[in-house]
């Protein structure tokens, strides 16, 4: 038999089979457990009495914005010739829009990330050519290393940046949306990484060509890179996602400075130092597999 006169500890959330007025409001402000989240959402499917209470609390002027960013959206077109091509390779046209809308594949961030690569590349091209001084001891004959400390530095950090962009909520203004989309966080997790990781990737490589540096540099770099984003993501089921993006930037900035303090930046990216990366990113991947089921369940919400 139901007790007609419960003593809840918390505010009633259904009455009469429908949710309360209290659990209405509690939802439209986004401070709803994630269960009771399912619950409100597929009964809000199915009845049009809860559905008119919750537009009562919903904001209007947020509305009216999402309205608008919707809608010049869809007044931008198919995104032209490279969406046409993905979606002829299977990717389904939503995942396009969620990947689309990832904050570190957008034109300001990108060109912020080109401006960097293209400061520390300078520089380096600058000592090499003796169009500025430095100091720098020359290694083989031909570049200085200690010019490179800069560029080493920052170009694996530039990508662990984009990636963590790319799943912190708080840099993410389609957050909600994605929330929202109709699979798993764990694959848009890793579908945006992927995304982030290759937009980033490739002006660190192509920066990596352009200073006066060994001819393996480019491929040496992507090993710490795939390590430090790997570790992040793996770092983020047991952390705050935040906490996670810090640390493995500071593992990767505190033996980088260390060295280049020391003139010999390059150690970094040497045999002994890409075995150890390859260690990190075996062991994170491994970690992320297990423990990927702390996305589902709302980790980084």
């Amino acid at each position: 038999m139901t007790n007609r006169d419960p003593e809840p500890v918390g505010p009633v959330a259904w009455v009469d089979g429908h949710a309360s007025d209290g659990m209405l409001a509690s939802y439209a402000a986004g401070t709803v457990e994630t269960i009771e989240v399912w619950s409100v959402e597929a009964h809000l499917t199915g009845c049009g009495r809860c559905r008119s209470a919750v537009s009562a609390h919903v904001d209007a002027a947020r509305l009216a914005r999402n309205r608008s960013v919707l809608l010049s959206r869809a007044a931008l077109g198919d995104g032209g010739r490279v969406r046409r091509l993905l979606c002829r390779c299977g990717l389904p046209d939503y995942l396009l829009d969620l990947v689309a809308a990832t904050p570190s594949l957008r034109v300001s961030w990108l060109l912020s990330v080109v401006g960097v690569l293209a400061v520390v590349a300078g520089e380096a091209a600058a000592v090499r050519y003796h169009l500025i001084g430095g100091g720098y001891p020359v290694a083989a004959g031909y570049w200085p290393a200690g010019a490179l400390a800069p560029f080493l530095l920052v170009g694996p950090l530039l990508v662990l940046a984009g990636v963590a962009a790319a799943f912190l909520p708080m840099f993410d203004p389609a957050y909600q949306l994605t929330v929202a989309a109709p699979f798993s966080s764990v694959k848009l997790l890793l579908v945006r990484t992927i995304a982030a990781l290759t937009a980033a990737l490739v002006p660190v490589v192509i920066g990596a060509f352009v200073v006066p540096g060994p001819g393996w540099l480019p491929v040496a770099l992507l090993v710490p890179s795939l390590a430090l984003c790997t570790f992040a993501l793996a770092a983020a089921t047991v952390v705050d996602a935040r906490a996670a993006a810090v640390i493995a930037g500071t593992l990767w900035a505190l033996p980088a400075l260390l060295l280049a303090a020391n003139h010999v930046p390059l150690r970094i990216v040497q045999p002994s130092a890409q075995l150890a990366c390859a260690a990190v990113l075996l062991a994170s991947a491994v970690v992320l597999y297990l423990r990927h089921d702390r996305f589902e369940l709302g980790w980084m919400r």
